[in-house]
């Protein structure tokens, strides 16, 4: 089983390879959990429902679909292709814990919802579930699900005229520049990381060298050596 999860986590980085818009990702969720993982295109709300501790299985919604309970190191295939695997569960003994699943997620990012910018806030609070079903929600804090009276949901914000929407638009703008910016000093970050290692791997190697060249002179400094004091 391990070498199938293997195998699979393979296949899927080669996908993402040829496809720029889907996502590979590993994280771990307690139960009633929802994370949102955005896309070039949107967003996809992954959410854990339930975890079953009689069963062993864990039961997650993606977006509007649900799958079915999904065991330890097994994993389950979305219409759209997406596909949860089941890295592990933690299963809290006394029953008072909370119970937690890793897994690892494959979005082909064929079937994302048509958001961007979700406030944290929301997500944190629960405050919108994306399953396009209005329930114990409001349209202020998710008009994806609820609509709107009044406006436009632009962003997942009720949007009422022209003058609003250009501002949520540049305000998305701004949050995509940060975003890019700041994509950019990780980058930055990682490349010096990799110098710092690649000078050192390089100070270790002229470290090598000179011991060995030290050796091979005192080694022939040695026999010159015993030459002279046997002639």
């Amino acid at each position: 089983m391990k070498r199938a999860i293997i195998l699979l986590v393979v296949s899927l980085i080669t996908l993402i390879s040829v496809n720029a818009e889907s996502i590979f990702l590993s994280g771990h969720m307690e139960e009633g959990e929802t994370k949102v993982y955005e896309t070039e295109d949107g967003v996809y709300a992954l959410s854990l429902l339930s975890v079953s501790d009689v069963r062993g299985k864990a039961t997650f919604r993606l977006n509007s679909e649900m799958s079915k309970g999904i065991r330890n190191r097994d994993s389950y295939v979305f219409e759209d292709g997406s596909e949860i695997v089941v890295r592990e569960l933690l299963i809290s003994e006394s029953g008072e814990g909370v119970d937690v699943a890793y897994y690892y997620f494959y979005g082909t990012g064929k079937d994302v919802l048509k958001l961007k910018n979700i406030s944290r806030y929301v997500v944190e609070n629960k405050s919108c579930n994306f399953d396009g079903q209005c329930l114990n929600e409001t349209e202020e804090n998710c008009c994806y699900d609820c609509g709107c009276n009044e406006g436009e949901c632009i962003n997942n914000k009720c949007v009422s005229d022209e003058e609003e929407k250009e501002e949520v638009e540049e305000e998305t703008g701004v949050k995509e520049e940060i975003a890019e910016e700041e994509k950019k000093e990780e980058v930055k970050e990682e490349e010096k990381t990799v110098r710092k290692e690649e000078y050192g791997e390089r100070n270790v190697a002229y470290a090598i060298l000179f011991i060995i060249v030290a050796i091979i002179v005192f080694s022939i400094w040695s026999i010159f050596h015993k030459r002279n004091r046997i002639f």
